[in-house]
């Protein structure tokens, strides 16, 4: 015969010695019940903390709008630091440039390059990354001393370009659309107008720019400026014909400083809106 250990659970009324309630069950139903009994109450417990403000004391606890509030910030900081990061090392080339002798933090790392696309460059594509990379050099190494010196160059025509022969020239040979228009390079003062006979005739400009920089641009058109005439960087100060058979007009550009002859295209470069054809290599 087997014996199995029952546990008895009585209430009684001490007064007058009778049982209430009375409930007899073995050791294994009361664990059950102890264990059901734990189960509901946690139950219980999660849905009144989740139903009422309490929730919002859980530890990790966010809202959905909070949760994106915080996903936006944080995404916000990442910008900020990358602003940053690229503006600490502008300043710093800035000052290399300014000052050579100054030492550069060669510990900071490089921003890291991303990519894309999975495939390599084409010839076309390899060749933009080349101007564009030309573009900040002389953005860094002449753009930023003159500005500096409260100084600044611009293209004499939004759509010119400088002939690959004469970039590294004092005189340089700039070709423009049919028509086009002719701006100073710089603020200045018109000191000469006058008729050129060599250089394939046309007219000739001579302007005086501040800080001991001088221009001069021939082979022009029709000149809208006199001598003595004050001019702004970007003001036209001829046009080309258009009457004549050519397809596109051709000017020349020479710049000193103090006396000393200088490369143009150092200082005006070409327009940024220029668009690169294959045979501009030609030219």
């Amino acid at each position: 015969m087997n014996f199995q250990t029952r546990f008895k659970f009585t209430i009684e009324d001490e007064s007058t010695l009778e049982n209430k309630l009375q409930v007899s069950a073995p050791i294994l139903r009361w664990s059950l019940i102890g264990v059901a009994a734990i189960i509901v109450f946690m139950a219980l417990g999660a849905i009144v903390i989740f139903l009422s403000p309490m929730r919002s004391h859980l530890p990790g606890y966010l809202k959905e709008s909070e949760r994106t509030a915080t996903q936006e910030q944080l995404m916000r900081l990442d910008s900020l630091q990358m602003i940053l990061f690229n503006n600490e090392r502008y300043l710093e080339n800035l000052s290399q440039v300014l000052n050579p002798s100054l030492k550069t933090r060669d510990s900071i790392p490089s921003a890291p390059a991303s990519s894309d696309s999975l495939f390599p460059l084409s010839a076309e594509e390899s060749r933009f990354v080349s101007l564009i990379r030309e573009r900040e050099k002389y953005n860094v190494a002449v753009i930023a001393p003159l500005a500096a010196e409260s100084m600044m160059f611009n293209p004499v025509n939004d759509e010119c370009v400088i002939t690959a022969a004469t970039k590294r020239d004092n005189k340089a040979e700039i070709i423009l659309p049919k028509g086009s228009s002719i701006s100073a390079i710089a603020d200045g003062r018109v000191i000469s107008v006058s008729q050129s006979i060599r250089e394939g005739g046309g007219s000739a400009v001579i302007i005086q720019h501040p800080k001991g920089f001088l221009s001069r641009y021939s082979r022009l058109g029709s000149v809208i400026v006199e001598a003595g005439d004050e001019v702004a960087g970007g003001q036209i100060i001829a046009i080309q014909n258009v009457g004549n058979a050519r397809k596109e007009e051709r000017i020349f550009v020479e710049l000193w400083h103090n006396g000393s002859p200088l490369a143009p295209y150092d200082y005006i470069g070409d327009s940024p809106y220029h668009t690169y054809h294959a045979q501009d290599d030609k030219l």
